[in-house]
């Protein structure tokens, strides 16, 4: 059965793949056939690299299509091989054939196709099943394999850079958000400061008050005893003394105005934070 009808462009050629994923000849011809009849076959398949030869169904051995024509085409070997077994062409048209198995990879066998030596670089590749490859196939197959690898490569760089813009994008939505984290913790820590000191400063407010008020009955209680009873006993002409009562009657009603003015600043400074 010939498969090489199969188009190339049609395969899903990747880097894994094989010999056998491509369009292969499976032509054959019995050694003991006369030459005439691979004339007539290469005729009738134009495209076809080569023939496959067999003895008893057994692989023999592989003739090119150019080999063969080039040897048919010199003086007398028309006449000499036209009627004979291809058995005895093939003495003087044999060459160094490559084999190689159906499962080695496309970008291996190039290598090796491409490392044989001048004369036989373009010669057909035989495949293991009595199979024939044209070298035309086998590099062209190998280009789209690269040319898939380089797309894929680009793919995959593109896919990279995307991947590494994403995660900067990430990053700088996380580090904005936790940005945003700590600025509403510190608002609701500062608001939770202020709502501690105003609570407190309006108590005291209240209290200062009271005490400037108690402050200046006291004051004018300790003057009426000091304009009523100048002369008191000694042990409070003595506690009055240390005390320095005429000096504290005058910076104590200062110091509760000063502590006002304090509070009352504290009360400001809450009210903006709030």
């Amino acid at each position: 059965m010939d498969v090489s009808t199969q188009r190339l462009d049609e395969l899903n050629l990747k880097l894994s793949s094989v010999l056998g994923d491509l369009p292969l000849w499976d032509t054959s011809l019995e050694v003991s056939c006369v030459g005439n009849s691979l004339i007539k076959l290469f005729d009738n398949e134009p495209l076809m690299p080569g023939v496959i030869l067999t003895k008893n169904h057994d692989y023999a051995g592989m003739i090119s299509r150019r080999r063969f024509f080039e040897f048919m085409s010199r003086p007398y070997s028309l006449g000499l091989f036209n009627e004979r077994a291809i058995e005895n062409l093939y003495d003087f048209v044999k060459s160094d054939t490559l084999i190689m198995g159906a499962d080695t990879k496309v970008v291996d066998a190039t290598k090796q196709a491409l490392s044989r030596n001048s004369e036989f670089v373009y010669e057909p590749i035989v495949v293991t099943g009595n199979k024939l490859l044209d070298i035309q196939q086998l590099l062209l197959a190998n280009s789209k394999i690269h040319a898939l690898t380089l797309a894929q490569l680009e793919e995959a760089q593109k896919q990279s850079q995307e991947a590494e813009f994403n995660l900067h994008e990430s990053e700088q939505r996380y580090v904005e958000l936790l940005q945003k984290q700590k600025t509403l913790a510190l608002e609701e820590l500062n608001l939770s400061l202020v709502r501690e000191v105003i609570s407190p400063a309006k108590l005291v407010v209240g209290n200062l008050v009271h005490a400037s008020r108690y402050t200046q009955e006291l004051i004018q209680l300790v003057g009426l005893y000091q304009k009523y009873y100048p002369h008191p006993v000694e042990e409070i002409q003595i506690v009055a003394e240390r005390i320095n009562v005429s000096s504290v009657s005058n910076e104590l009603p200062q110091l509760l105005s000063v502590m006002k003015g304090y509070v009352k600043k504290i009360q400001e400074f809450g009210g903006r934070k709030h």
